[in-house]
């Protein structure tokens, strides 16, 4: 800082020198009245610039300071040696104004250097971050902090800047090239999502003819957008909110249809479900009747004709519900069969008694027949022969008739 020259050596210079007094007397220095001496004036001069080198040494102005100072000791300098212990004093007070000011500005060195060493290690170690938020608000702090920590003396100052600018500069331009990618991956981005709101909105076609199928194939095209608008990245945030908003306009038609597509199949299943589990209980009531007449079997073989027309009841009841239909259905038939089985066992065990009565009748018409051949065989002329031959005759012929129902009757059982 430039010293105020209204200082205690302009108002010393400034006190006019008083000449000897009227009758050639010369008053004491220090007398009342009586003008300073030469070397009180000195003095003085020399206190006022203790007084500005201690002034400079308080302000602890680095860059002013040490100008101020060596005028102040070319001042200094320039007054007349007068060899008083006084002067002495005043040089040892000026000379440590100045040691103060010297030993505060190398301490203030000192730290400013420890400062800026760290902050330009500090640099140096960020430089490759790439946290670019939170490592660019950092830099700027030190920034502030660089500017704050004061001098450290121009060659140390010009070294120190050097690397922490050198890191500073190196951060930035990792950061602006990231930037630069990140710009045309975002570019990028909006590009592949425009394209999709455009597949969306053509994929969002939908038929009221479509299967099952069909609407799976549909809902699968449906999450491929999906996971490739999630794989396309991101855009700038405004043309990222307006394309997502555009994309979800542009499905919804597709989803809206296929809402009410399964709202209608699923109220057509649980009305299925419903028949179907009537279906049930009448087929558990038709095993329970142990009513075989053809009226009965008529309705069971009904049974399935109906259950085929009723359609699918959804994947969790069909196949139960199935297995209740299938298990009661199957209840009656195999009643029924063990119900036939039972019938045609008393048919066999009539067809056979049947059989056992007739092969005994042969076998006593065979044995009548052996009798009258004996006899003929015994007879003579007189003895009726013809009419035991007529009686033979007709017994062979009702032994061979009785033979025929036999074996007709066998090839009926079999």
């Amino acid at each position: 800082m430039a010293l105020n020259q209204d200082s205690a050596t302009a108002r010393a210079a400034e006190a006019p020198a008083q000449g000897p007094a009227e009758g050639g007397t010369t008053t004491p220095a220090g007398a009342a009245g009586a003008a300073p001496s030469p070397l009180e004036q000195e003095l003085a001069k020399r206190e006022a610039l203790c007084e500005q080198a201690e002034r400079v040494a308080g302000e602890k102005d680095w860059h002013h300071g040490p100008a101020d100072l060596r005028r102040l000791a070319d001042e200094w300098r320039s007054l007349r040696r007068w060899h008083d212990p006084r002067e002495d004093a005043l040089w040892r007070r000026f000379d440590a104004a100045r040691e103060a000011f010297y030993q505060a500005r190398d301490e203030a060195r000192d730290d400013a250097r420890k400062k800026k060493e760290a902050l330009a290690a500090e640099a140096e170690r960020l430089a490759g971050s790439t946290s670019w938020k939170q490592t660019a608000a950092r830099m700027r702090e030190m920034m502030d902090e660089w500017k704050a920590a004061g001098t450290c003396g121009h060659e140390a100052d010009e070294e120190l800047w050097q690397r922490f600018d050198k890191a500073r500069k190196a951060f930035n331009a990792a950061r602006e090239e990231d930037y630069a990618r990140l710009e045309q991956a975002r570019a990028k981005a909006k590009a592949v999502k425009e394209q999709l709101v455009e597949e969306a909105r053509k994929a969002a076609v939908t038929s009221p003819d479509w299967k099952g199928q069909e609407w799976r194939a549909a809902s699968q095209r449906m999450k491929d957008l999906m996971a490739r608008w999630k794989a396309a990245g991101v855009a700038d945030r405004a043309d990222n909110d307006r394309l997502w908003e555009e994309f979800t306009a542009a499905r919804q038609p597709f989803f809206d249809a296929q809402h009410a597509h399964y709202e209608a199949l699923e109220a057509a299943q649980r009305k299925a479900a419903d028949a179907k589990r009537a279906l049930v209980e009448e087929a558990r009531a038709l095993a329970a009747a142990d009513d075989f007449s053809r009226e009965a079997t008529e309705r069971a073989k009904d049974l399935d004709r109906r259950w085929k027309q009723l359609g699918f009841a959804g994947r969790e009841l069909n196949d139960t519900l199935w297995e209740e239909f299938n298990k009661a259905k199957e209840g009656f038939w195999d009643k029924k069969r063990a119900y036939g089985e039972a019938r045609h066992e008393e048919w066999r065990q009539r067809t056979q008694d049947a059989i056992d009565r007739r092969q005994k009748r042969i076998s006593d018409l065979q044995q009548q027949a052996d009798r009258l051949q004996e006899r003929l065989n015994n007879a003579y002329a007189t003895d009726h022969v013809e009419e035991m031959q007529d009686r033979l005759e007709q017994k062979l012929d009702l032994i061979d008739k009785i033979k025929a129902e036999v074996e007709d009757i066998k090839s009926r059982l079999d």
